[in-house]
């Protein structure tokens, strides 16, 4: 289905003319500027952050980045067209498959989140938060009269809890913590009411709790991040380390390279803390800077929310928008020991296949519906 647009005709009869699009708006600007600083500084410090696979680490990133890239630009230009032959819930059920899948696959690192195909290890559970986004913006757009009716939210609501149960059953609770609030986002933007919302987190409750008890070491990290050098020989040497290594940086940093909590003191560092080898090279400043790049993310991601009058593309555009910026501002937090330690990667930094694959799938998207908004008076294609 081609999209039409009404274009005023400036000729002395004052008719309309329509016409059928031929191309898409350019791309954003503000998103390409920012995608484009994200990934160059991301990848400057994946090479800085890597204490000894340094190059190792860096090529593959650089790859990565590519694919990623590769995607993002398909998706601008054709996600629409995509969208209408793929079905949400036909992606959900494949993620499921995946995710399955993962459960089943060889154990690494205590946990079953990857599927190994040999060149690619696969994180099933980065594909969920999009796809369960994506499909959640969709199903809720189909919705009427939510707030008066919340049974149309039954078959959403179970979806949402078995996605975010399959993460969880491979030892995650980060991507879920974050799937769970982007998920009360959308329900609540479409209009459910807040009791409903708050009994659907009395359901959560007890599964939070049971696997806090099952895997004790996280309610050691709950109980102790805030005081993390009374545990520094434990479960709060990791904090503590980086700490260390957001302080040692100052208000300008030791310069690019220049770690030292990176010579393995600090685990993970070019993972889930590479945010603090990043104020330690860069120092505040550089933090201050990174910040206020997503800052300018989200602002614009939610204008674009906003600038659309079709249901589905702002629930999708909030969606990713909130996604990628509550991610970043989460691993952030943990870095500097705001909230307890989380397996929440970097969006753009941390080192990984699916995390910057799918980071750079949901710019795509989000690219799209930027240009479908840029067009004037333009008559999306309803979803039916």
């Amino acid at each position: 289905m081609k999209t039409i647009y009404i274009e005023k005709d400036s000729s002395k009869t004052g008719k309309d003319k329509t016409s059928k699009q031929s191309d898409y708006a350019p791309l954003d600007k503000t998103l390409l500027i920012v995608t484009a600083i994200l990934i160059v500084f991301g990848l400057v410090f994946t090479y800085s952050s890597s204490a000894f696979d340094t190059i190792g680490y860096f090529k593959k990133q650089i790859i990565y980045d590519v694919m990623g890239l590769f995607i993002m630009f398909f998706l601008a230009r054709y996600y629409l067209r995509l969208q209408q032959l793929i079905k949400p819930n036909i992606l959900l059920f494949i993620t499921w498959g995946l995710l399955i899948w993962a459960l089943f696959s060889a154990e690494a690192a205590h946990v079953h989140r990857w599927i190994n195909f040999g060149f690619f290890k696969l994180q099933p559970s980065e594909i969920a938060k999009l796809v369960l986004i994506i499909y959640l913006s969709y199903s809720l757009s189909k919705k009427q009269d939510i707030a008066k009716n919340v049974r149309v939210l039954t078959i959403p609501i179970i979806y949402t809890l078995i996605t975010i149960g399959l993460v969880v059953k491979g030892k995650d609770l980060g991507i879920p913590a974050l799937m769970f609030a982007i998920s009360v986002i959308l329900f609540s933007i479409a209009g459910t009411k807040f009791k409903y919302i708050f009994y659907t987190f009395l359901i959560a409750l007890p599964i939070i709790v049971i696997e806090c008890i099952i895997q004790p070491y996280r309610m050691k990290r709950i109980l102790t991040f805030l005081t993390p050098e009374e545990t520094i020989g434990d479960v709060g040497y990791q904090l503590s380390h980086s700490l260390y290594a957001i302080g040692s940086g100052g208000w300008f940093g030791k310069g690019l390279g220049a770690s030292e909590l990176k010579l393995e003191f600090l685990p993970a560092a070019h993972t889930d803390f590479i945010f603090a080898v990043f104020c330690e090279e860069v120092g505040m400043f550089g933090a201050f800077a990174l910040i206020a790049l997503f800052v300018v993310l989200l602002a614009r991601g939610l204008t674009i929310a906003r600038s659309t009058e079709n249901k589905f593309h702002s629930y999708l555009a909030t969606g990713i928008t909130l996604c990628l910026c509550v991610q970043a501002f989460t691993n952030m937090s943990v870095a500097c020991g705001l909230l307890p330690t989380k397996g929440l990667p970097l969006p753009f930094f941390s080192y990984g296949g699916s995390s910057v694959i799918v980071t750079l799938a949901m710019m795509g998207i989000l690219m799209n519906i930027a240009r479908q908004k840029n067009k004037r008076e333009v008559l999306y294609p309803r979803i039916k």
